[in-house]
């Protein structure tokens, strides 16, 4: 083999490592579990996240949990199971409050849990529109 074309040979598997690296690192960075509320607390692979893993987790949020300090823009509330109603979690959220959130609404939360104090503290907060948005169902003309 020749001297100039075990050169290219080398850099084209240097510059594919490096490619590959990035990728990996991206992916491994950006990839985040799905959980229920009841999953993240009685899950084998519940029990197997690191306290600074990002998560992302989703529920209900419980009527009455509700506390928002709008001068400091902290949102603390409770998130219970949609399946299993008893498993909760207390959630903390920095950041404006979505006009969509009340009690009883679906929200989705990411960030990282702490197992000893039982609290989620959420960078991310998407709550589901409530159904007074969606259209009504087309109605079939009758011939």
């Amino acid at each position: 083999m020749k001297k100039s074309n075990r050169k290219v040979l080398i850099a084209i598997l240097v510059i594919v490592l490096g490619v590959g690296f990035l990728i990996y690192r991206g992916l491994s960075n950006t990839s985040v579990y799905y959980m229920t509320v009841a999953e993240l607390k009685t899950s084998a692979l519940g029990q197997q996240i690191g306290p600074n893993q990002a998560v992302r987790v989703g529920g209900l949020v419980v009527a009455d949990s509700v506390d928002y300090n709008q001068r400091e823009l902290v949102l603390r509330f409770a998130l219970k199971d949609e399946g299993n109603p008893q498993q909760t979690l207390t959630a903390v959220y920095k950041g404006a409050r979505p006009d969509a959130f009340e009690p009883d609404i679906e929200a989705l939360l990411e960030g990282t849990y702490n197992r000893n104090s039982n609290l989620f503290e959420a960078q991310t907060l998407l709550v589901k529109c409530p159904s007074k948005y969606e259209s009504e169902p087309k109605k079939e003309k009758a011939l």
